[in-house]
């Protein structure tokens, strides 16, 4: 897609967003940590982030003794566990071996081409970080030649203290030009559920857009300009 007509493609990065538990910088990232902690030949996750600039794993105590029986035997009391530092819940050795990978940005961006595959990245408007983000298409809301993006997604399938990601009917940002976005009304239209793809069609010689969802009937949508 390119957002500013200057011949280059741009990217639309659709992302966890910003109405999270989650949160992550680089100084203070999600981490997840993949190694068999407990030795019983099976390799185990264990997600972290940070709380009051203190590294702590996600999963509460019964959570993680379900998976890690020896975490039971180690905090008998969960007041005692939530003190603990990362390296006293868990073997440092364990903690060191294993291979980590790090989340340090979760905005929903564009990552505007420079022409030689060179991207800066800038955060959509916060309308835009409410929910997760699967999917985004070009359309012309407003007849001015520069491509408006509509954007859909969510997540259901999180565990009870994630929550679901529901909060996107449908969001659409209107291209004011020099690479900003503003988000615009859809006409009272809500684009309900798990929306996965996009895809530009044509009905009666007038653009309009069928959006998949997971596990849930198609929707086909129009923009009616106004004369």
């Amino acid at each position: 897609m390119d957002i500013n007509n200057d011949g280059n493609t741009d990217i639309i990065a659709g992302n966890l967003g910003l109405n999270s538990r989650l949160h992550a910088s680089k100084e203070q990232p999600v981490q997840l940590y993949y190694n068999d902690f407990d030795g019983d030949g099976k390799n185990d996750q264990i997600l972290t982030y940070y709380l009051s600039g203190k590294e702590i794993p996600f999963a509460n105590k019964d959570e993680l003794q379900k998976q890690l029986p020896f975490i039971k035997k180690k905090f008998l009391y969960a007041a005692d566990f939530s003190k603990a530092a990362l390296d006293e819940i868990f073997p440092k050795d364990k903690l060191k071996a294993a291979d980590k990978l790090s989340a340090d940005y979760f905005s929903s961006a564009v990552l505007i081409n420079d022409g030689s595959l060179n991207f800066t990245t800038k955060a959509l408007p916060w309308e835009a970080q409410l929910s997760s983000l699967r999917c985004a298409v070009a359309v012309d809301a407003n007849g001015d030649k520069l491509p408006d993006i509509l954007l859909a997604g969510n997540f259901y399938d999180n565990n009870i203290q994630m929550g679901r990601y529901d909060a996107d009917f449908g969001t659409l940002l209107i291209n004011k030009g020099n690479n900003n976005f503003e988000t615009a009304n859809i006409n009272g239209l809500q684009i309900k559920g798990q929306v996965r793809h996009i895809e530009p069609i044509m009905i009666n010689h007038q653009p309009a857009f069928i959006l998949a969802k997971n596990n849930d009937s198609l929707q086909v949508i129009r923009f009616i300009k106004n004369k």
